[in-house]
């Protein structure tokens, strides 16, 4: 018995018979744009980031999702390289990585992950993997989830936690893991305080429960702590160890006590849900748009073919909104100049704010270095160092992105002013990456003689941080290839540090100790000023990709409601010197054609 074809879903066949119109209009530059619509809705994918501190149970989570081990899981630490799984009919897996600071993809067989996604196979990230990517067919994919398994952060008020922050606006969701050995930390929280303001959906996930005879009793005082920080979010408890178990042995029971059915049901419903919906509507509302826009062209040849006296004052008044329309796609355009405008002040407002916020930044860490006496202080210091300036970083990027919103909406009202409607979703939606924003730079002092001769060693620095930020979607990826390295910055470590070790507070010290403390100061502010010349440069260069993106959206949207006035003014020109015959024709023809548009409408409403 063959089982019943499943109903087409109502987006997709009214897209299959809106193009099927448009064919009839020629109107090739709509047909592009409802295939772009139709390409996001059929690869909507929904990007899930899981993230917490070292040997928490992060891989061992996703593992056990996937119902099988994929990513290596060690005694040893993860290297600094992130992972993304993502559905596929075959599996495969292909790490990105730089050579001589050009991008390569390499493939990857399954067994050779390992070598490139842990700290026994690549130690220390010699290898210069930027991203894995993994594609396999497991079930829990199928529905366009996307899981990011990061690198340990290593505590979450280092530098890790704020650069994955700046990733997370967008993200879909965020499940922080955390083991049931202790209570969640106060950084573990703060983070998660943070990201439920920048992220949609975030969850929190207690693994490791078959280690721990009180679990349940951590959990209780976890969710306590939650409940005081005013956090709201899901959190289940999990066992990777009974997960496994339980699927080698087909164990219902065993399974449902490894807490994986509530995982898998959660992140389903509260984070792939919502996220292929909301990817649908911005769909449904594109296409909707192509349709309004054939409407009014049909509508206006069918009027002035029902009433041909009114045939001479639609030519006039279409030809009238023509020039003004020519007036608006000028360079002296009121929406050009305001993006002109618009982008000029955007990157003035964040370059100051950028300036002030590092300034205050070296002002405290002036301050900080003053009452360091000791090489534990200057690690404590090192990592807070890197935490404030990649937050400063990412408020910038951050900015960035609002302000290019705010200022498309502000265009959308000039338009509208005109009393033109581009309509919404107009947009290429490209992806920009922001590349290699924090390089890999020395901060040593060019005076070494001033360093302890056995404590001198190399700087790490920090390693390619990198962001991806998008615009209007995420078309052509779905996430940025910068993003990993993002995620899994190093630490920093300036060589100063080494210099506050062993000295202790006597008088002929003092000198020396002054020394040292000026010489942190000088690799501090190398360090602020170095990143502050990059990250300049790429903000230059992401606020003109913005305008580009904006620019060609707007003119591309003026240019098609142009091409809809050209034909409908062509249309009527031509009936006119038709007969009689040949526009009742034409008429029925129109009618058809938009009740058919109207239809496809409707059902475009109904399927919101």
């Amino acid at each position: 018995m063959t089982e019943p074809a499943k109903p087409a879903d109502p987006v997709a066949a009214s897209v299959a018979e809106l193009r099927a119109i448009i064919k009839q209009f020629g109107r090739d530059d709509l047909d592009r744009r409802t295939m772009a619509a139709a390409a996001r809705l059929k690869r909507s994918s929904t990007i899930v980031c899981v993230v917490g501190e070292f040997k928490q149970g992060k891989s061992s989570l996703v593992n056990g999702l996937l119902g099988r081990s994929v990513l290596p899981v060690d005694d040893d630490l993860a290297t600094s390289v992130i992972t993304l799984i993502k559905h596929a009919e075959t599996e495969s897996a292909i790490v990105r990585r730089r050579e001589d600071g050009e991008l390569k993809t390499e493939s990857l067989s399954p067994d050779q992950i390992g070598d490139w996604g842990s700290e026994l196979g690549n130690p220390g990230n010699r290898r210069g993997a930027e991203r894995l990517e993994v594609s396999l067919p497991a079930k829990v994919l199928a529905q366009g989830l996307v899981l990011v398994d990061t690198p340990g952060m290593g505590g979450l008020g280092a530098g890790h936690a704020a650069a994955t922050q700046a990733f997370l606006p967008f993200a879909d969701g965020l499940v922080l893991v955390s083991d049931a050995s202790a209570e969640l930390s106060a950084p573990e929280i703060e983070f998660m305080r943070q990201a439920t303001a920048l992220c949609p959906t975030v969850m929190f996930v207690q693994s490791k429960i078959d280690l721990y005879p009180s679990w349940q009793r951590i959990f209780d005082l976890n969710k306590a702590h939650l409940d005081r920080a005013g956090l709201s979010i899901p959190m289940l408890a999990t066992s990777a160890a009974l997960r496994m178990s339980a699927l080698a042995r087909s164990d219902r029971d065993l399974n449902d006590r490894s807490g994986y059915p509530a995982l898998i049901d959660t992140l389903i419903n509260r984070i792939v849900a919502p996220a292929k919906a909301a990817a649908r509507q911005r769909s449904v509302d594109d296409v909707t748009s192509v349709v309004s826009l054939l409407r009014a062209t049909a509508q206006e040849e069918q009027a002035a073919l029902t009433n041909p006296e009114q045939r001479e004052q639609a030519l006039v008044r279409l030809q009238g909104a023509t020039a003004a329309l020519e007036n608006v796609r000028g360079p002296g355009a009121k929406w050009q100049v305001a993006l002109n405008d618009g982008i000029g002040d955007l990157s003035n407002r964040v370059n100051f704010g950028m300036r002030g916020d590092f300034r205050q930044v070296t002002e405290e860490f002036d301050e900080r270095i003053e009452q360091m006496k000791t090489s534990q202080d200057w690690d404590v210091a090192s990592r807070d160092l890197q935490s404030a300036v990649a937050t400063v970083v990412a408020t910038a990027f951050n900015a960035v992105v609002d302000g290019a919103a705010e200022l498309r909406e502000n265009l959308i009202a000039i338009v509208n002013d005109e009393h033109l409607s581009i309509g919404p979703g107009i947009s290429a939606g490209g992806t920009f990456d922001v590349t290699q924003y924090w390089k890999e730079k020395s901060l040593d002092t060019e005076d070494e003689g001033a360093v302890k001769r056995g404590f001198k060693k190399g700087l790490t620095g920090v390693r390619g941080a990198q962001s991806g930020v998008m615009m209007f979607g995420m078309l052509g990826g779905f996430l940025p290839a910068a993003v990993g390295t993002l995620m899994a910055s190093n630490p920093i470590l300036l060589t100063a540090g080494a210099a506050f070790g062993g000295f202790q507070l006597m008088e002929e010290r003092k000198r020396r100790l002054a020394q040292r403390r000026a010489q942190a100061k000088n690799q501090t502010r190398k360090f602020i000023d170095n990143t502050q010349f990059d990250v300049g440069n790429e903000i230059a260069s992401l606020v003109k990709e913005f305008q580009r993106d904006l620019r060609d959206e707007f003119s591309s949207g003026l240019a098609e409601l142009q091409r809809s006035y050209t034909e409908s003014i062509n249309q009527i020109k031509q009936s006119q010197q038709a007969t009689d015959a040949e526009n009742r024709q034409r008429l029925e023809q129109l009618n058809i054609v938009s009740k058919a548009l109207g239809g496809v409408e409707q059902r475009l409403k109904a399927a919101q």
